[in-house]
């Protein structure tokens, strides 16, 4: 399922956010928000200024990302045992928040999540990438993942955050919160963007 997760707990900590100045855009892809690929973009994502944009796919199957995805293990506060692009997920879906009690501990996002769930009923896009980066930055202080992996990360933060908060306020994996991150190209996108395997969830 690898970022299913974070995306889904995203929307649920902007359960509030109407984006109404995100209503007429279209949804969120590599290179449009973060910049084209290989020409210094906007930034990327996770704080990582300067990355060169997004890579158009396969950016988290480069063999130093797959080593890591290799050796990847998360314990969660609940004491629930992740490993490989699932521990990946699990980290990002907890860095929204932050998890003292977890192995590796989180800081977290829980300023910029604030500041989403503050700015009800009108976000300025540049508050949902606050979050974007700092989740993505976050994950890949915890796992040591690629920039150009995290940049995918990103954009599906910001993706689901921007068009699914009220599919998926009540059950991030309820079938219409999933049904509309698949209509907005928020998993698919991702799956392109990551290389990983698709988890099956627009199929």
């Amino acid at each position: 399922m690898k970022f299913a997760n974070l995306v889904g707990l995203l929307a649920l900590a902007c359960a509030a956010l109407a984006c109404d100045n995100w209503t007429d855009q279209q949804p969120i892809t590599n290179g449009d928000e973060f910049g084209t690929p290989g020409t210094g973009g906007t930034g990327g994502t996770g704080g990582m200024g300067g990355t060169g944009g997004i890579p158009d796919n396969g950016a988290c199957t480069n063999e130093a990302d797959q080593m890591v995805y290799d050796n990847l293990t998360f314990v969660d506060a609940a004491g629930i045992t992740y490993t490989g692009t699932e521990a990946a997920s699990a980290i990002g879906s907890d860095c929204i928040f932050g998890s003292a009690a977890s192995t590796p501990p989180l800081s977290g996002c829980a300023t910029q999540a604030g500041a989403v769930l503050g700015c009800f009923p009108r976000c300025d896009q540049s508050v949902i990438n606050a979050l974007a980066d700092c989740v993505a930055g976050c994950t890949q202080e915890a796992t040591g993942l690629s920039t150009g992996c995290m940049s995918c990360t990103g954009d599906t933060v910001a993706c689901g955050a921007a068009f699914c908060t009220t599919q998926c306020v009540s059950d991030t994996n309820a079938p219409a919160c999933i049904q509309c991150r698949c209509d907005n190209d928020c998993i698919q996108s991702f799956d392109t963007c990551s290389g990983l395997p698709s988890g099956g969830e627009c199929s």
